[in-house]
């Protein structure tokens, strides 16, 4: 604008923002505006539509690839919990069985594996420190 205009930036604002106010106060008023000014009303919620579905997806990822890294995390902390159990001369499985209030269905404890005991540990602690997790995140 000109110095020698007798409207000031503020009234050219004020007048602006009327019509712009005015126009989008109405959903089908501000489609008739956009249309008229050469816009595809239409391809533009279709493309927004698209880009706020990528976003959520997005974020979905990054919750899921979180989360994975905390279960990551969870069963290293679980898998050197269990070697450190089952290193010490008194361990016993019937005990901590008892001591964790385990539910298991092995008729012969006795008879399991190293490796089967490992693997049956490390699943219990994994989720057992997973819930913590969750528990201390609330």
């Amino acid at each position: 604008m000109n110095n020698n205009s007798k409207y000031s930036k503020g009234d050219f604002i004020r007048f602006v923002m009327a019509t712009v106010e005015h126009v989008s106060s109405d959903k089908e008023k501000a489609k008739e505006f956009l249309s008229a000014e050469g816009l595809n009303v239409d391809s533009i919620v279709s493309d927004g539509m698209k880009r706020l579905k990528r976003l959520k997806m997005q974020i979905e990822a990054e919750k899921t690839k979180a989360e994975m890294l905390s279960a990551d995390e969870a069963k290293q902390k679980a898998s050197e919990w269990v070697d450190d159990l089952l290193s010490k001369i008194d361990f016993s499985l019937p005990e901590l069985v008892k001591e964790e209030e385990l539910t298991m269905s092995f008729r012969n404890i006795e008879k399991l594996s190293q490796d089967d005991i490992k693997k049956i540990l490390v699943k219990h602690f994994t989720l057992k420190f997973l819930e913590e997790q969750a528990k201390s995140k609330k």
